[in-house]
């Protein structure tokens, strides 16, 4: 992370905690102070005017990078426009090296997990440094499925246990490698809370160390309720759904929260009814990015020590190869 710093004068504990995950996400230090203060010496000011107490920061002489919180015109309110406010910090933070791209399945078992880690298995191929970071809070089965459950480097139980900053290049270097990708991962000692602000600094530190990095993302990320930040972060998201009703139900849903995103649909099929990937599609709105296919027998490979994309003409890996350019993850 860089040396810059931002500060917040609030005195509500929702903005305060809203406005420090956006920071762990930009790569900045965010320092909290009372309704009242004077403004200290930041890159970027953040006043709440919520309930307004001593002069607006924006008044003061040269406080060029001031953003004023609260519901009047002008002011930015969370967590409505917590996109623009990530993207007005990440200017002054340190630079993002990394293309982020978000992979998340609508409905369970359709193979999210899996095509994460071809897409970052094949950007590593096409010679950018990834990172593939699994982010259910479940825990427990990721690294399973890569056949990295006992090789040497930190998980997010190791990474959650510390509360500093990560030295990007050094998280980095740390992490265990699956064909040349770095894994930040959960194992049987549990997940990752979506809104710990060290989760968002360990990733965000990623995003300077790597050339691309994919986030393997819960469908909890999805639910209208969720704190934007994760899909803030990325400049890409996979939606993976089945061609079934129900998934294609679950896959309009989803297509509200990703509105305004750069979004690609891949349905899995096809399925034994009368719906086509392309009728999916046009419920949700959102490009049809691929098609995949079932790949056989992928369970039981995974039983024997193959991972994903080791079937080289699979359609795992060719709905990979066909996302990457799309998805910004080669030239």
């Amino acid at each position: 992370m860089g040396n810059e710093r931002a500060a917040l004068r609030s005195g509500d504990r929702h903005v305060v905690e809203r406005v420090r995950r956006l920071c762990a996400l930009a790569g900045l230090a965010l320092d909290v102070l009372p309704p009242g203060s004077d403004p200290p010496a930041a890159a970027v000011l953040l006043d709440d005017r919520t309930d307004p107490v001593g002069t607006s920061w924006a008044h003061g002489p040269g406080r060029a990078a001031v953003v004023e919180l609260g519901p009047e015109p002008g002011m930015l309110q969370l967590p409505a426009d917590a996109e623009t406010l990530l993207g007005l910090l990440g200017r002054v933070a340190a630079p993002r090296r990394a293309r982020v791209v978000g992979v998340v399945g609508a409905v369970g078992g359709v193979g999210a997990s899996a095509l994460a880690a071809a897409t970052a298995r094949l950007a590593v191929s096409a010679g950018r440094p990834s990172a593939l970071v699994d982010l259910d809070p479940a825990g427990g089965g990721f690294d399973v499925l890569l056949g990295i459950e006992h090789d040497a480097g930190p998980r997010w139980a190791d990474v959650l246990g510390q509360r500093g900053g990560f030295p990007p290049d050094r998280l980095m270097a740390a992490l265990p490698t699956w064909h040349d990708v770095r894994v930040l991962s959960s194992d049987v000692r549990g997940g990752v809370a979506l809104a710990d602000p060290v989760a968002l600094d360990a990733v965000a530190a990623l995003t300077r160390a790597a050339d691309a990095v994919v986030l393997d993302l819960p469908r909890a990320v999805l639910a209208p309720d969720a704190e934007p930040d994760w899909l803030a972060l990325c400049g890409a998201v996979v939606l993976v759904t089945g061609c079934d009703t129900r998934s294609a139900a679950a896959a309009a849903a989803a297509a509200g929260r990703l509105a305004g995103r750069a979004a690609h649909l891949v349905v899995r099929g096809p399925a034994s009814g009368s719906l086509l990937p392309g009728d999916v599609a046009e419920a949700t709105g959102l490009p049809l990015g691929a098609v995949m296919r079932p790949e056989r027998a992928f369970a039981a490979g995974v039983e024997r020590g193959l991972s994903p994309g080791d079937q080289r003409r699979g359609p795992l890996l060719a709905t990979a190869r066909r996302l990457l350019r799309p998805l910004g993850l080669a030239s």
